[in-house]
C-alpha cells in the first residue's frame, strides 16, 4: 500500500509531497507514513502537513507548548492504527 506526506509552506498555495513510500499492508504503510510526517514536522516546524496512506488522507497543524517547543504529540494519532475496507 502506497504513502505519502506532504507540506503546505508558508505563502505556497499548494502542497509539496515531500516524502512516500509504500508498506506491505495498511498498518506497515501507516507507520511509516506516520513517521515520515514526524520527522517532517520537526525539519520544518509549525505549517500545515497532509498525510495519505492508500485512499485514507489527513491533516494536521503542528502547535507550540507552553515552553515554546513544537508540540508534536496529535501526529502519532493522525490515522487509525487499523483500517477495515467494505
Amino acid at each position: 500500500m502506497e504513502w505519502r506526506v506532504g507540506v503546505l509552506r508558508s505563502g505556497a498555495e499548494n502542497v509539496v509531497w515531500t516524502d512516500h513510500g509504500a508498506g506491505s499492508d495498511w498498518q506497515s504503510a501507516r507507520d511509516d507514513a506516520v513517521e515520515a510526517l514526524y520527522e517532517r514536522a520537526v525539519r520544518e516546524g509549525l505549517g500545515e502537513y497532509r498525510i495519505q496512506v492508500g485512499e485514507q488522507e489527513g491533516y494536521t497543524w503542528p502547535g507550540m507548548t507552553e515552553a515554546s517547543e513544537l508540540d508534536l504529540s496529535i501526529i502519532r494519532d493522525i490515522l487509525p492504527r487499523q483500517y477495515w475496507s467494505a
